[in-house]
């Protein structure tokens, strides 16, 4: 296995953006997706991010995820610059830093929960006794206790986005991405799936970014950042989720 190029200097933001740009196409037709973007992201944080469509929100959690780079300025991770990463560092950096949730739970249907689960860790080379216990307290840990051996398709949609949530923490990343997580969900639903966000923020440490359009869902985060047209347009704590943790 590669060696990680990772470091984690004290008081140093997890994640950070200088004068990042992301451009597509050319002359005439080149599309800004982001514009000269700065911005820091400390350990522990809950960031909200919102944003119309075509706002660059979307670009900015690809090139955090690693999915993505910037065609001008610096992505630097734990103060490294990722520019500096090779092909095999990069996949480290997503297989071992970062837990991805979307909005269509991406499952492998007629799989059952803890093989979903087991996936990242199957990548990772890890033995089968020990992924299957790992997968099993990571289910526990998100309130599947007892449904590790149910296919996706015997769980409900809330059920799935948690069994896709065990997935993405089963490797104990330092961050959680999530694109729209209760997209697909009911309001009763995205509750009890933010509560879990939450908790799993607030009592593991997880640093959490979070893409979302609804207003009443991005104010589960601490800090509030919204985009237009490829620039950050306001980044600011969010003043009612620190009124409701106290």
């Amino acid at each position: 296995m590669p060696q990680s190029p990772l470091n984690s200097a004290a008081n140093a933001p997890l994640i950070a953006f200088n004068k990042v740009s992301k451009f597509y196409g050319r002359g005439e037709a080149t599309i800004r997706a982001l514009d000269k973007i700065d911005l820091s992201i400390m350990p522990g944080e809950f960031v909200s991010i919102m944003g119309p469509s075509g706002s660059g929100k979307s670009t900015a959690m690809n090139i955090i995820g690693g999915l993505d780079e910037p065609t001008s300025g610096e992505y630097l991770f734990q103060g490294v610059p990722t520019s500096s990463f090779s092909r095999a560092q990069r996949t480290l950096l997503r297989r071992h830093m970062l837990g991805f949730v979307f909005q269509g739970f991406n499952l492998l249907a007629r799989t059952s929960a803890a093989e979903n689960v087991e996936l990242p860790l199957v990548y990772r080379g890890m033995p089968h006794k020990e992924r299957r216990g790992r997968a099993i307290a990571a289910l526990a840990q998100v309130g599947l206790k007892g449904r590790e051996n149910h296919t996706t398709q015997e769980l409900s949609g809330g059920q799935q986005q948690r069994v896709a949530i065990a997935r993405a923490i089963v490797t104990d990343p330092a961050v959680l991405l999530a694109d729209e997580p209760t997209g697909n969900l009911d309001t009763k639903t995205s509750i009890e799936i933010m509560e879990l966000i939450t908790r799993l923020n607030r009592e593991n440490g997880i640093t959490v970014i979070m893409v979302t359009h609804e207003e009443d869902i991005a104010e589960y985060g601490t800090r509030l950042m919204r985009f237009v047209d490829g620039h950050l347009a306001s980044d600011e704590p969010n003043v009612k989720e620190a009124s409701r943790a106290v």
